[in-house]
Formats: C-alpha cells, sequence, structure tokens
C-alpha cells in the first residue's frame, strides 16, 4: 500500500483568468493520497481480515479508515484501508462471504441478510463501486425481500429497489470523534478554507451591500449576493 502526498496545481475556487467563483476556497497545506478499497472486485473467496492499529487518523468523509491484512487465501499479508465499522476494535477480525456470521463490518451479499438488518456501504449495481451510505454513522434499513431485488430504506426516508447480487456491510461506520480542533485562525487556512466576510462591511465595489459609513443599510429592497442576484423570493424551480 503506496501513501504519497500530492498538491492541486490549480487555483481551488478560481478559473484560469483568476476570477473568483467559488467563495471561502483555496489550496491549503499539501493532503495524503489514500487509494480506499470501496469495492469487493478481489475477494471471490471466504477470507478474513483482522484489523491493525494505524499511526495516522485519515478520514473520508468525516468516517475513519483502518488497515485491513488479509490472514488467509492468495491476498494473505496485503493491506487495505477500508472504513472503520462502529463497534470494532483493533486486532478484531472481518470475514467476508460468510453466511453463519452477522456481526459489525462482515461483508455478503444483500441476499443473505434478514429483515430489518442495518447496512453501510451499499453496492447501486452489482459488481460495480459502492456510493450508498458511506458517511458517517449513516445506515439503510432491509424492509423487503422479494425475489429478485430487496427494498431498502435509506437515511434519506426514501425507498429504492437493489439487486440481491449487490454487497454491502452489516453495522455503521465510525466517525472521527473531533481529532482536529482548531486552535488558531491559521489551521483553518490549512485546511483550505478562506476567512467570510458581510457584505455590508466591504465597500462598494466589491459587493452590493456594501459601501456607506458605519452600520448603514443595504439600500435596496431585497437581497443580493455578491454576483448582484437576488436570492430571497424567487421561484427557483419551474
Amino acid at each position: 500500500m503506496i501513501i504519497f502526498k500530492i498538491n492541486c496545481k490549480k487555483k481551488l475556487g478560481k478559473s484560469n483568468k483568476g476570477i473568483i467563483i467559488t467563495r471561502h476556497k483555496e489550496i491549503g497545506n499539501k493532503s495524503l493520497y489514500i487509494p480506499i478499497d470501496l469495492n469487493y472486485f478481489n475477494y471471490n473467496k471466504k477470507l478474513s481480515f483482522i484489523l491493525y492499529d494505524t499511526k495516522y487518523n485519515f478520514y473520508y468523509r468525516n468516517t475513519k479508515l483502518i488497515l485491513l491484512i488479509c490472514l488467509s487465501g492468495k491476498l494473505k499479508g496485503e493491506h487495505r484501508y477500508i472504513l472503520k465499522p462502529l463497534n470494532k476494535k483493533y486486532n478484531d477480525i472481518i470475514n467476508f462471504y460468510n453466511k453463519h456470521s452477522k456481526k459489525e463490518g462482515d461483508i455478503n451479499y444483500l441476499g443473505y441478510f434478514s429483515i430489518g438488518d442495518k447496512l453501510y456501504n451499499i453496492e447501486f449495481d452489482p459488481y460495480k463501486i459502492s456510493k450508498l451510505c458511506v458517511a458517517y454513522k449513516s445506515y439503510a434499513v432491509i424492509l423487503n425481500i422479494l425475489q429478485n431485488k430487496i427494498i431498502l430504506k435509506l437515511p434519506s426516508n426514501k425507498l429504492i429497489y437493489i439487486n440481491i447480487l449487490c454487497r454491502g456491510s452489516y453495522g455503521c461506520t465510525d466517525d472521527i470523534k473531533n481529532i482536529y480542533n482548531k486552535t488558531t485562525a491559521g489551521s483553518s487556512r490549512l485546511l483550505g478554507i478562506r476567512p467570510t466576510v458581510r457584505g455590508t462591511a466591504m465597500n462598494a465595489c466589491d459587493h452590493p451591500h456594501g459601501g456607506g459609513e458605519g452600520k448603514s443599510p443595504i439600500g435596496r429592497k431585497t437581497r443580493y449576493t455578491f454576483k448582484g442576484k437576488q436570492y430571497k423570493g424567487i421561484k427557483t424551480t419551474k
């Protein structure tokens, strides 16, 4: 497993001419690129992995990552990064495609789970990268099992039909538990966050609400964005 640092050459939030497109964004510090194993293409047989302690607190969408080491099969000795289950600790075992075990973190086809089980890291289509319920402490619930499909209830209370051959893991993910505490203003600048300023505190050339002496009002009937468009009381959908 190779972990290396990358730095984006683009100016984040700006175009090629230097015009600001999205505010409050910049490059920040160099970031680590970690190849996360979100799909299960290489796991065709019954395998068992052990959770290994990591030196760094990596995260993906506010979910903690953990290192796996294969114990059996052709992949013996390989290292993989996956999303950490909630109640799993270090030196615990995760099983792949085992019909008899149903513990947190175990990965299997959706047809082998029962009604009412909580799942995360679910594939939307069979043999493709998993996209559903990847954020921290998010899970889907199985409502009904049909002949070829399963009815899932997502965190947004939507019901979807998914093929039985899709795969998922049992339980829910773990969060990072506030590892990065902001101590100074420079800590947010290293993460790529620029400061936010009110429009009334700017000059008239920078914002439609700017200008005037002291705490002066907007000077218009409605509110405007920094691009000069109305954003309150306007229909956004046809």
